[in-house]
Formats: structure tokens, sequence, C-alpha cells
């Protein structure tokens, strides 16, 4: 059987939920392949916490493979790797010295835009300058080499065990679920919570529900959100059971809208099932916004005068939450 392998440095959580894109395309893109991911230092989530979303995409991972770039040393320093062959090898990740230990391995096709591509057996006829959301770009290397397809509706398949669990939660149809996750790690990156309180109240007095999401250091605000709000549901509590990961994800099956934070839950919250506005101050957007995915918006504090997130104002927060729930079929 031919076999692809896409080449990485690691995947933590938020990188490892921003590359599922990638990943629910695999298949599609190289149907007769054996998928192969490899990490050279860094962990691979998919070996992990998210194996249960994308282990009938990738067949075989290599984690932590080690490459040494000395033709006198082993090529990995965990596996035997002199022996196989790839026929096509993918090379996503742009530090140098990491391609050429990559170049080693045996392989028909090389696809690297290190060092502005020169180790790369075929090149893009545009060669983008323009700063992009980082996964676009290895969605073009992968059109290189692979059929495009339309990956604006993609959405990968949640374990039903994990959405029988959290259906309760949504049981009534006829209501506007939003969600709100007003943590961050990064204290500037956070919209002050007075401001989701704002956002919340308003289509609380509409008939919505309001669910939030709260992360371990974001437990201070539950009292805030009691005291503000009449009937708040935070699903992380109701199935303690559950990975808080896997909560979030499969709440996004049933919200019919939610707002972040740049943030890690930010990124769990992008699987495209319902539509998410992510509320960005000193961060770059584009970067890190996934634009393959029709549901996936931000708001930016630049339009509104400065870095500092809370320039942002509510009535704007509160006027695209109604255009995305009034738009949005799910």
């Amino acid at each position: 059987m031919k076999k692809v392998l896409i080449f990485t440095n690691g995947e933590p959580i938020g990188e490892g939920i921003l590359k599922l894109p990638i990943v629910g395309q695999l298949k599609k893109r190289f149907p007769n392949y054996e998928i192969h991911w490899m990490t050279d230092r860094g962990l691979c989530i998919y070996n992990s916490r998210l194996k249960k979303y994308t282990d009938q995409f990738i067949d075989i991972i290599w984690e932590q493979a080690e490459l040494s770039p000395f033709f006198w040393s082993k090529i990995s320093k965990k596996y035997n790797l002199e022996n196989q062959y790839f026929d096509i090898v993918i090379d996503t990740q742009k530090a140098v010295a990491r391609t050429i230990a990559l170049k080693r391995l045996k392989s028909k096709i090389f696809i690297s835009s290190s060092a502005n591509w020169i180790f790369s057996d075929i090149k893009p006829k545009v060669i983008h300058k323009k700063r992009r959301f980082y996964v676009r770009n290895i969605l073009d290397m992968l059109d290189l080499v692979s059929e495009k397809i339309e990956e604006n509706f993609i959405k990968l398949p949640i374990p039903e065990k994990i959405l029988s669990k959290i259906s309760p939660i949504f049981k009534n149809e006829n209501k506007i679920y939003l969600g709100i996750a007003p943590g961050s790690n990064t204290p500037a990156r956070i919209w002050d919570i007075k401001n989701y309180i704002a956002v919340a109240k308003y289509f609380e007095k509409k008939g919505a529900v309001i669910i939030f999401f709260l992360g371990p250091i974001e437990k201070h605000l539950r009292p805030i959100i009691l005291k503000e709000i009449d009937n708040p549901i935070f699903p992380e509590e109701i199935n303690s059971d559950l990975e808080g990961i896997d909560v979030v994800m499969a709440s996004t099956k049933f919200l019919n809208c939610a707002i972040a934070n740049d943030s890690g839950v930010s990124q769990i919250l992008s699987t495209n099932y319902c539509p998410l506005i992510k509320i960005i101050g000193p961060t770059q957007g584009p970067k890190f916004i996934n634009d393959t995915y029709n549901n996936v918006d931000y708001i930016e504090s630049k339009n509104f005068g400065g870095s500092d997130v809370n320039l942002v104002p509510i009535k704007e927060v509160i006027k695209r939450v109604e255009e995305k729930i009034r738009d949005f079929k799910r």
C-alpha cells in the first residue's frame, strides 16, 4: 500500500484542535494510502486526548521521533526508519535543521515550505507572503499532491457515547442556546466578564439559554454569573465524568452560537458545528482563526481604536450574535 507521511514538531491541545481540518481531509485526499503522522520532539495529542476524534483518519503515529540531520547518526533516536519508504512526505514545519533530518527518509515526493521551498520537489505557483491562518498554508501543501476539496463545511464526527451524555442539556429544540467561554490563560486577551454578562442578559431576556464553559482558572466567575444570570448552565459540572474537551466539542452540535476570547477553549469550540465569534485583542486574528470553516468568525479590537480587547463594544457583539443566530442553518 502507498504511504503518505505528515511531519510536525508536535501538537499540544490547542494546536491539535486547529489542525483537525487537516486530519479530517486525509482519507478523502489520499483514499488509497496508509496515513502516517510523525512528530519530531513534541507530543502528538492525536495519540492521547484527541485520539477518539482522529483514529479513523490516521493509521500510524510516530511520536517524538527525534530525527537527526547528521548522516553518521541513525535517522531517529526512537524508531528504525532506515528502511521505511514513503510515497509522499509533507513537512508542515519550517525549521531547516528538522527539514534536513526529514529529507533523510526515503521518499518519492518531498513537500516542504522550509527555507522558501528550497527543499521541496514541488512548489506552488504563487508563494504567499502575507500572514495567514497557518493551517491554510498546510492545506496548500496538500493541494500540491492531492485533489483539492471543499473544506468549508467539514465537520469531524463526535463519538455517539459523548453526544448521548451531552444531549439532555439541550433537550428543548425550540430554545436558542448561546455558549460563552469567558476565560483565557493570557489576561490581555480577556474581554471583561461584565461585557459577557451584559450580552448574556440581553439574550436571556429574549428567551435564550446561556451555556457557560469555565476552565479551572475561571471557577471564580461562577458566583458572579449566578448572581447576574437567572438559569445559566455549566455543562462541564453536569458531565463531570467526561473530559472538558469532550463536553465543549460535543456541545457545539447543539449550540446556536458561541462567543469566546482568543483562548484554548475557543479553539475547542471551533468545530464548525455552530457559529463561533472570537473576540480578539492583542493577538492577530488571521493567524489563529480557521478561515477554512464557514462558521468561525472574529471581531478585532483594532477596528475600534487599538489592541485592548475591551475596546470591542458590547453592542457590536450582540449585533454579530443576532446575525449568526438568524442566518445559521444546522
